[in-house]
């Protein structure tokens, strides 16, 4: 769905009328089944969209951070790959204007876990055999997300294996707005490490056993919140709190060459 990010900057900068923004959402395949005409049906998926005659314009671009719903999102999955493997447990925490509204929690049937998920979760088969199916526990997430900001600790393998999920079941995708508690973190504070058990040991919070989804969602909730608190000042709106959290765009190394003296050196930095 990278198309529609591409579309999302092109809203913002005004570049995009109604007309082009519809041939463009009708060559996603992911939007196949969608009648993408149709502005409602984008905002049932997530798309916070709306139209001012044959302009289109996001409606986070002129939201307050304040008025904003964020979900904060954390899934446990059978592994990592959402063509093979499928969600175990979702956990998310729903807030506005810094304010804990509501939270989600469901185990999700299944027949065969990994050992090595059930020891790094502390999940067992017992707990997901009468567990409501992944069908429904979809359905009900899609119900209690709306069209809140996707918000979670590495968010694109969250949003991205809910969002396949979705696409699995034909509930369409996902195209909420998403936001990474790791790089927001990496522009608000500075800390030896950005994982989310470190942040836990540097915070000193404890929130109960990590790798179970809802405490997972829970910690990067808190840390979120943290972030709020320690914006730069210009930082107003829900698409200026999303770009703040990109990731910067480093400049690649430069290939040394026989007649170069010296080559620049490049830093990674690591999630």
């Amino acid at each position: 769905m990278q198309n529609i990010d591409r579309l999302v900057y092109k809203i913002l900068k005004d570049e995009i009328d109604k007309a082009a923004l519809i041939k463009e959402l009708n060559d996603e395949n992911a939007l196949a089944d969608i009648d993408v005409e149709d502005f409602e049906n984008l905002r049932l998926l997530g798309f916070p969209i709306c139209e001012d005659e044959d302009k289109v314009r996001l409606e986070t671009a002129e939201t307050p951070i304040a008025n904003q719903t964020f979900c904060i999102v954390d899934i446990e999955a059978s592994g990592s790959n959402p063509k093979e493997d499928q969600i175990i447990e979702v956990g998310a925490v729903l807030i506005q204007n810094n304010q804990e509204i509501d939270t989600f929690e469901s185990f999700v049937n299944a027949n065969e876990l990994p050992e090595s998920i059930s020891i790094l979760t502390g999940i067992t088969l017992d707990d997901l055999k009468d567990a409501p199916p992944l069908n429904f526990v979809l359905e009900q997430f899609r119900l209690f997300l709306k069209d809140a900001v996707f918000v979670a600790h590495n968010v694109n393998f969250d949003y991205n294996f809910i969002s396949a999920s979705l696409q699995q079941a034909g509930f369409g995708p996902l195209l909420n707005r998403k936001l990474c508690t790791i790089e927001l973190s990496k522009k608000c504070f500075e800390a030896p490490r950005y994982g989310l058990g470190y942040l836990m040991e540097y915070f000193e919070k404890s929130f109960g056993n990590q790798h179970r989804a809802l405490v997972d969602a829970q910690m990067a909730d808190y840390v979120f919140r943290y972030c709020l608190e320690h914006l730069p000042r210009q930082i107003a709106t829900t698409e200026e709190l999303i770009a703040l959290s990109r990731p910067i765009k480093r400049k690649k190394k430069k290939t040394k060459d026989k007649y170069s003296c010296s080559a620049d050196n490049s830093e990674q930095i690591h999630k």
